[in-house]
């Protein structure tokens, strides 16, 4: 059986013996000073049941989830995401998202506490789960930090016939 071995980092820096045998001295830490993170190209991933079913739902999935995301965020009212939700869903999302609280003047806002902008999904990843069923799972990226995002979609026949993908259960964190 093997035996781990731990692996160190030693610097090297030529003409300078003194701080060789010393980890860390001479080492720039992460993110470095003065620049911005690159957030990672959107990737969609799915499940191979069937990629026709599959490839139609992938551009709506994602469409939801950032339009999730804006209302996470307060760029969106909650009432706009109501045809895509099931009841139960929409008041439990309306209950746990604050309300966006409209400002008289921006300079009114200090720097830091008005609603914060600009996150995006940056990953969506799909699968089938039955015919009539699939879960959303995304990445959402806002000032540098990451959430979390799942739904589960089921396929409805509304009353005038008409079949849509309904939100029945979501979680984020």
């Amino acid at each position: 059986m093997r035996t781990a071995t731990a692996l160190t980092m030693v610097p090297v820096h030529p003409g300078r013996d003194d701080d060789q045998h010393q980890p860390g001295v001479g080492q720039v830490p992460l993110p470095f000073p003065g620049m911005r993170p690159v957030l990672p190209v959107p990737v969609h991933r799915a499940s191979p049941h069937d990629p026709r079913a599959v490839a139609q739902l992938r551009g709506p999935a994602a469409k939801f989830l950032q339009a999730l995301t804006e209302v996470l965020t307060g760029e969106r009212p909650t009432r706009q995401l109501g045809p895509w939700l099931a009841p139960d869903v929409y008041a439990e999302l309306s209950r746990r998202v604050r309300p966006r609280t409209p400002r008289a003047t921006p300079s009114a806002v200090p720097p830091g506490l008005g609603p914060r902008r600009g996150a995006r999904i940056v990953s969506v990843h799909l699968a089938l789960v039955g015919d009539h069923a699939a879960e959303v799972a995304g990445r959402m990226v806002q000032d540098g930090r990451s959430r979390a995002i799942a739904a589960r979609l089921e396929l409805r026949t509304s009353a005038r016939g008409r079949r849509t993908w309904l939100c029945t259960a979501l979680e984020w964190a």
